[in-house]
């Protein structure tokens, strides 16, 4: 009894931030009551005191929740990468879960007729990296788009972005290369929270926009990074334990689609650059020669229990430690890491042992083909980050009117309701 009130009090010890479900939960479910909802979520949709967003509305007075939804990596966010999810039932309330990263045959990825069917509001509550690969944005704008069909209403219970709303950065994409892990025209850091997003998503990206309600949080401001929320995380997947893997995913995300370690089975994944036979001390040094803002490079060397890409379960390399307040540029530092193993270790050619799959996922991470096709004919690093320049500042305005939180410590307005089922996009 005493060590669950200690984790109450101790899970947002500085309570600097209320997350949109704490919002919701103080106005008794207002805008749920008498509903039949659906919830998409995974672990990461918890509250303050760490209550599942699952628990939460599910005991709920007046709110009928009878459906759940789960993202990438499913329900309970131990799927790994990639892997298929089936539905299911959930054990602890017995409800039936709907996996929204199902065979791509079935076009499972975007939800159907059948799984919204009866529904009055669908709930949205998934932690988000900030980045556009990351696909709950994409399973986001899916969910969005169906419920629009079915005049069915979307509540994103908004959650802070965790790289801060003042970063934007990366290239844009290219339509060309439109897919689940890069939906929209957008840069790769995009300086969005959820709801925001969702608030582009509907005016500009959706042919028939939803009924969107946005429950903003209380306490967040866009110069805040993850370490000033005094949130707890919670693993968004696999994958992303910590907050350091959740910026690595950003700095190093790309090099793992062409088989170059990034730490992934250590104890520090997304944070590391490593190979087998690497002169460490060398890759070490060309890296902080860089003088990246923020970015320290240091050797290190690991071991995992599985096999590894490369035969074997010893790896060499650099880990990156990243001030997350005063970080520079962190889309480039994959491409800058392609650059220096290319001058350091012997051979080294980042596209040779690469199938035309990888090649391709490559580009639809990067939302281009450019950035590969400049690798390959050994364009500068630099030149491909200032062409990034235009798209950025493009962004920079684009996104204007869909800001909910400024610098101010000021709460905003709970709840705020964009997109009719009648509406046309602008």
């Amino acid at each position: 009894m005493m060590l669950g009130v200690f984790l109450a009090l101790t899970w947002n010890m500085r309570g600097a931030v209320s997350l949109g479900i704490d919002q919701l939960e103080k106005t008794h479910f207002a805008a749920l009551q008498g509903k039949r909802v659906g919830l998409v979520t995974n672990p990461s949709g918890a509250d303050s005191k760490g209550r599942s967003a699952i628990q939460v509305l599910y005991n709920a007075p007046g709110v009928k929740l009878v459906r759940l939804f789960g993202p990438e990596h499913g329900i309970d966010g131990k799927v790994q990468a990639g892997h298929e999810v089936s539905n299911s039932r959930d054990s602890r309330t017995g409800l039936p879960v709907y996996a929204l990263y199902n065979t791509p045959t079935a076009n499972h990825r975007h939800p159907t007729p059948e799984m919204f069917a009866g529904l009055d509001a669908v709930v949205y509550d998934v932690q988000d990296l900030g980045n556009r690969s990351y696909t709950f944005i994409s399973t986001l704008g899916y969910v969005m788009d169906e419920a629009a069909k079915d005049n069915i209403e979307v509540i994103v219970l908004d959650r802070p972005n965790p790289l801060g709303g003042l970063r934007i950065e990366g290239p844009r994409l290219d339509p060309s290369q439109s897919s689940f892990v890069g939906l929209y025209d957008i840069p790769l850091v995009y300086g969005l929270t959820p709801g925001e997003l969702a608030q582009w998503i509907n005016a500009k990206y959706l042919t028939r926009p939803c009924r969107l309600s946005v429950v903003q949080m209380t306490g967040y401001t866009r110069s805040m990074v993850w370490e000033d929320t005094g949130l707890h995380w919670v693993p968004t997947s696999p994958n992303i334990p910590t907050i350091g893997a959740a910026r690595g995913y950003t700095a190093t995300g790309f090099l793992g689609e062409i088989g170059i370690e990034s730490g992934i089975g250590s104890p520090v994944p997304f944070q590391v650059v490593s190979g087998r036979g690497w002169d460490t001390n060398a890759l070490a040094r060309r890296f902080n020669a860089l003088h990246i803002p923020g970015v320290h490079a240091s050797t290190y060397n690991y071991r995992t229990n599985d096999g590894g890409r490369w035969g074997g379960a010893s790896y060499e390399g650099v880990y990156l430690a990243i001030d997350p307040r005063n970080a520079g540029n962190l889309s480039a530092i994959s491409f800058q890491a392609i650059d220096i193993l290319e001058r350091t270790v012997d051979g080294f050619s980042p596209f040779a042992r690469t199938s035309a799959d990888q090649r391709q996922m490559f580009d639809k991470v990067s939302g281009t083909t450019s950035l590969r096709r400049g690798l390959l004919v050994g364009r500068s690093v630099n030149d491909m980050v200032r062409g990034w320049d235009s798209g950025v500042a493009r962004w920079a305005q684009e996104r204007l009117p869909y800001l909910i939180y400024g610098n101010s410590s000021r709460a905003p307005v709970a709840i705020a309701t964009s997109g009719s089922a009648d509406a046309a996009t602008p």
